[in-house]
Parts: C-alpha cells; structure tokens; sequence
C-alpha cells in the first residue's frame, strides 16, 4: 500500500509538470524565495510548524521518493538524518 501510495503521488507530481520542463529555458535567476527562510537552517524540523511556505514547496526526508525536475520557483527544503534542516533552495 505504502509504494503504490508513492508511485501516485510520484506520478502526479510528474504530469503536473514544471514551467522549466527544459532545464536550458532557466535564466538562473531562482524564483521560489529561499533567501527569505535561510534562518531555519540548522534548526530541527519542528521549527517549520507554523511556518507559511510558499507555493510550490516540499519538504524531502532521507528516503524520500521525489522526482527529479528541476523546478527554480518551488522551494526546497532538506532535511537530514538528525531532523535538523539542511539545505534551503528552489528546485
């Protein structure tokens, strides 16, 4: 149940697309406001309760099943094996 869970959800998250669906349409100028939430890095992931992110965004945890289009206006926050948030982009 849980991987056919993740399949769909992968493949939604596939057929949804992304105004980037060719990585040489980017500019480079990133889109999704990671600049503005920098201060949580470090801190646990409980830190992100009451926390408005924008949309798109996602949160990924080690093990997670996640696609891989590349995205400059959805934010990206990773979290580690400790639960303390390390990484903060638009991808």
């Amino acid at each position: 149940m849980k991987h056919s869970l993740a399949l769909f959800l992968l493949s939604s998250l596939i057929a949804c697309g992304s105004q980037f669906d060719d990585p040489s349409d980017f500019d480079g100028v990133p889109r999704c406001g990671a600049e503005d939430f920098q201060y949580l890095l470090g801190k646990r992931e409980a830190a992100l309760e009451g926390v408005t992110l924008p949309n798109p965004s996602r949160v990924l945890r080690p093990g997670d099943v996640i696609a891989l289009d590349f995205s400059p206006d959805r934010l990206t926050i990773d979290i580690d094996g400790l639960g303390l948030i390390s990484s903060i982009t638009c991808r």
